[in-house]
């Protein structure tokens, strides 16, 4: 019977190891943070946001060299509260991502662009572990630099990946961990796995980024600033 048990654990422990395909649904979660809250010019748009945040959702669909992170369609309590979770979330636009770099599509105002950044961080790797949808997965820790025309802001990021799965992809750009994150916390916004959909027989076809100019992210900034 050992032996048997034994045999279907290596098995199992195989299969895992050969996930390169699938899609993964996030939902968000906006939770307090103290003093966003809290300033008249910003407490009616976080109060809508906290309130549509349940409404929005995202698809990570990957192969073993890419991967394609985009909000799905939706409707929250109303229009308003719905983009103010979409802005909350940090969400700027659909992201293409491989082993080293993501590219943000970005239809903005003063312009369409490509920012391209690298997907490596200062990452902190911690021996705790949890489960997520049946998968184990190990903690990581690291700093988000945010430089802008106020000051420059530093905001703590906790992401939970999982080693049976080795791809370097996450939720919206962020990756560069020895395993696909399948929860993700920026400052006091969550991505949280909703759905997981494994596809190991099957060949994923991405879409193709736009032919919009790349520029690194201290550019738009800067080109924001200007504009």
């Amino acid at each position: 019977m050992k032996l048997i048990n034994l045999f279907f654990f290596l098995v199992c422990l195989n299969c895992f190891s050969q996930i390169s395909n699938g899609k993964i649904e996030y939902g968000l979660h906006i939770s307090s943070f103290e003093g966003l809250e809290k300033t008249t010019r910003m407490k009616e748009a976080y109060a809508k946001a906290f309130e549509n945040a349940q409404f929005l959702n995202f698809d990570l669909i990957f192969n073993s060299n890419d991967s394609f992170f985009s909000l799905k369609d939706g409707l929250g309590i109303d229009e308003r509260g719905y983009f103010y979770a979409k802005l909350f979330s940090g969400y700027k636009g659909v992201v293409f991502q491989d082993n080293e770099f993501s590219y943000s599509e970005i239809n903005s105002e003063i312009g369409k662009f490509v920012i391209k950044k690298e997907t490596k961080r200062d990452w902190i790797l911690i021996n705790e572990t949890k489960e997520i949808n049946g998968f184990v997965c190990y903690q990581a820790t690291a700093v988000k630099t945010v430089e802008n025309g106020v000051g420059v802001f530093h905001f703590p990021i906790i992401a939970w990946y999982c080693p049976r799965i080795p791809l370097s992809y996450g939720p919206n750009g962020f990756g560069g961990l020895p395993g696909l994150i399948l929860e993700l916390q920026v400052r006091n916004i969550l991505f949280g796995v909703n759905k997981l959909d494994f596809k190991p027989n099957q060949i994923i076809v991405l879409p193709q980024r736009k032919d919009y100019k790349i520029v690194s992210e201290k550019e738009f900034e800067s080109l924001l600033i200007k504009k």
